[in-house]
């Protein structure tokens, strides 16, 4: 069992089209909402317009629990809901729904083929020992309290924690661990039960450690330095097998956007040519010259100039595209379809309210 309290230090609410939102937990912890990397997320939101459309998460069921006011929730050809305060709605992520009336809002994002609920437990002044759902199939099972209001203390195996109004605990068990927990206090709470296999391989990029730099990444880099140019695939036929993760395309990004090696390179080549009018007087001192500059620029100079923006190891961060994992392979089919002119020009416009991601 593991267990971890979130309070407001460590929030940061922020604005989306139809009011103001907040980030209670997520898992795992180091996931992006926007990216859609996570498996659940728990969230409140304000709605301070009369009208406002959520934004689609067709990977994701959800369930919206009001904590202060009424609303009206239609899902566009499928049904509406009407909730009072505290009434909850399960819906699928993808619906096209249109919320009428302002109110806050408590939320629970599941990653499809995961279970998440959400209930009220009433507190009082006895100890209530709590009783939890089943799940045979999914490998991991958290329970997540949020004090909406008065306070409330959690007992879970031997230690006991205070709840406050606005704070968030969640208390993470693996299959088949003991889940003994109960409560009490004043106010009301909101439990969430959330079930789910975490499989890291296809949520993010493979962990590789960082480990110092060795000659073995100075050859890699001497073939990364060479191979970097238009059609470099029908001379090295392995590229056309070849993917570079995200840390190292974004390594061999910043190595070529400063341009070091096409300058260094000219100006050892401007060197050479106004050093050598006074000193060689033949054709092949000429030749002999420039050909060993272009060598040590192919194999040193280069590969040097690359090797401090690449990641250690860097051998390991070269995939073949046959064997990667599923997080990989959608990076790499997002990268076969993507066009970087077209991108640069969305760039310029990337504060404009038409393009914000909506949060609720």
């Amino acid at each position: 069992m593991n267990i971890k309290i979130y309070k407001s230090e460590d929030f940061t609410p922020s604005r989306w089209t139809g009011g103001t939102t907040t980030q209670l937990a997520i898992f795992p912890e180091e996931a992006d909402y926007l990216k859609r990397n996570f498996i659940w997320r728990l969230s409140t939101a304000t709605c301070d317009l009369e009208e406002t459309t959520f934004s689609k998460l067709p990977d994701y069921d959800r369930v919206l629990m009001v904590l202060k006011g009424d609303v009206v929730l239609a899902h566009q050809d499928v049904r509406v809901a009407r909730l009072g305060e505290l009434e909850q709605d399960r819906f699928d992520g993808g619906f096209h729904t249109k919320s009428f009336g302002k109110i806050t809002d408590y939320n629970l994002m599941t990653a499809k083929g995961n279970k998440g609920y959400l209930d009220i437990i009433e507190l009082t002044e006895d100890s209530k020992e709590l009783e939890f759902e089943k799940d045979e199939e999914l490998e991991r099972f958290d329970v997540t309290f949020y004090c909406r209001d008065g306070y409330a203390t959690v007992t879970a195996g031997t230690e006991t924690f205070m709840l406050m109004p606005g704070q968030q605990m969640v208390a993470s068990f693996v299959k088949g661990e003991e889940v003994k927990m109960s409560v009490m206090g004043d106010g009301t709470l909101i439990r969430g039960q959330i079930f789910y296999d975490y499989r890291p391989e296809e949520l993010g990029p493979t962990v590789i450690p960082t480990q110092k730099t060795s000659f073995e990444d100075f050859k890699t880099c001497i073939f990364l330095a060479n191979s970097q140019f238009h059609g470099a695939k029908y001379i090295f036929k392995s590229l056309k097998t070849t993917w570079y993760d995200e840390a190292l395309s974004k390594g061999i990004k910043k190595a070529e956007s400063l341009y070091l090696t096409t300058v260094v390179f000219l100006l050892g080549f401007l060197a050479i040519a106004f050093g050598g009018l006074n000193t060689f007087t033949e054709i092949w001192q000429w030749v002999l010259v420039f050909a060993g500059w272009i060598l040590a620029d192919l194999f040193i100079i280069s590969p040097l100039i690359y090797l401090p923006f690449m990641p250690k190891p860097v051998k390991p961060h070269i995939k073949d595209i046959n064997n990667l994992t599923p997080y990989e392979q959608g990076v790499y089919e997002a990268e076969k379809g993507r066009n970087e002119r077209v991108e640069k020009i969305m760039k310029k416009y990337k504060n404009s309210s038409a393009f914000r991601n909506d949060d609720n």
